[in-house]
């Protein structure tokens, strides 16, 4: 095959990857000349250089560095330094991947836009195309409701010290036993997350002004903004996870209330059938993401993963499906997915699953007891009541 096949290209990875710098059209390595032009696209620029970090792709994780250009804001500029780049073969059989990144500002909505667009290249020649965009709110002093916030995020931050201290005497009270509570847990928890939270927001303010005062300074070159993007994005899933633990202390909070505590109980009661439709729903879904994987993933965009055709089929149960490109494709096989998927996951699945919950519904009701807190409550509100000369009677849930 040496004869018909003379060039053997490496799959990518980082010890493969050209580093060395070559003179235009990609000519013989110009080796550790001094007086090489550093912005040249056919120079490789190290990760520091460029104010990179590794980039996950849809295949690999790259490197930080490159082969870089920078386009400008000029349009006909950008035009002739793209025309100069496609004469001189810029883009080869070598190039592995492709990134396009530029950062934009809305000023009516005060919101920073990092975009990200990747192209890469598959075993067979073809191109991968991703992309990636963050949304950023860098300038955190416009608006009216600034001075609100600011007030609403120092008084969280306050509940929070007391909260520690709190938890803190518990925990030196109760010693290794505060740590079999579930709710010792939660709240400590929620703490932390509260407190890294706040670490990441600071680490995130102080990229964006150091990017933005980048910017200010070097205006002829390429600001990255994607190492503040990544702390936006921390940040978000940290506010994230706390919104959801904040709300399941909540709900812990609103047991006294009769309803609340019933539905509790209800959920309680049939837990043991709910967990055994919890296992027939998920070998149902795993089956049909299988199975749209293996029959599109080739094909269809939506279904090239398994993740991917995960996500498509929880769509198709929420009605955000297309179901052109199944039909299109395999209207027989298409058909017979979408309508055997809708009928014993939607149809059969779910409503035996809300059967359940509604025969436990009724049993609590015939068979609700109150617990002793909400009895004390029921009394505290009586007794109150009786204080101010209001009658009070006390409810009775059915």
């Amino acid at each position: 095959m040496q004869e018909s096949v003379p060039d053997c290209h490496a799959s990518y990875s980082w010890e493969a990857e050209d580093i060395s710098s070559y003179g235009p059209g990609w000519s013989l390595p110009v080796g550790d000349n001094t007086s090489l032009n550093h912005h040249s696209p056919w120079v490789y620029r190290s990760q520091s250089e460029l104010r990179a970090f590794p980039i996950w792709g849809s295949m690999m994780l790259y490197r930080g560095g490159g082969f870089a250009i920078d386009l400008g804001p000029d349009l006909q500029k950008s035009r002739r330094i793209l025309r100069y780049l496609y004469d001189n073969t810029w883009l080869d059989v070598y190039t592995q991947a492709i990134f396009v990144e530029f950062t934009v500002y809305n000023a009516n909505v005060n919101l920073f836009c990092i975009v990200t667009l990747m192209l890469e290249t598959t075993a067979i020649g073809a191109f991968q195309f991703r992309s990636e965009l963050h949304s950023v709110r860098l300038y955190q002093s416009t608006g009216g409701l600034h001075i609100f916030v600011m007030a609403s995020e120092i008084v969280y931050f306050l509940f929070i010290i007391y909260y520690m201290l709190v938890q803190g005497k518990l925990m030196r009270s109760q010693k290794w036993a505060y740590f079999k509570g579930k709710w010792n847990l939660l709240e400590l928890a929620i703490i932390v997350l509260s407190w890294s939270a706040l670490s990441v927001f600071i680490k995130r303010t102080l990229l964006g002004k150091r990017d933005i005062s980048f910017y200010q300074n070097n205006k002829h070159q390429f600001a990255s903004f994607h190492e503040t993007a990544q702390a936006d994005v921390v940040l978000g899933y940290l506010i994230a996870f706390l919104v959801l633990l904040a709300t399941v202390k909540l709900w812990h909070l609103l047991r006294l209330n009769p309803k609340l505590h019933m539905i509790t109980a209800t959920l309680q009661r049939a837990w043991t059938d709910i967990s055994g439709f919890l296992v027939v729903m998920t070998i149902m879904f795993l089956a049909y993401s299988i199975a749209s994987n293996l029959m599109y993933g080739w094909k269809l965009y939506s279904y090239r993963t398994l993740l991917d055709a995960a996500q498509t089929i929880v769509s198709l149960q929420l009605g955000i499906f297309n179901y052109e490109e199944v039909l299109n494709y395999n209207p027989v096989l298409g058909a017979f997915l979408i309508g055997s998927c809708i009928v014993f996951m939607t149809f059969v699945v779910l409503n035996l699953f809300i059967s359940v919950i509604l025969v436990a519904f009724s049993q609590e009701q015939i068979h609700h007891k109150p617990s002793e807190e909400e009895e004390i409550v029921d009394l505290m509100l009586m007794k109150l009541c009786n204080l101010f000369g209001v009658k009070c009677q006390k409810q009775v849930v059915s």
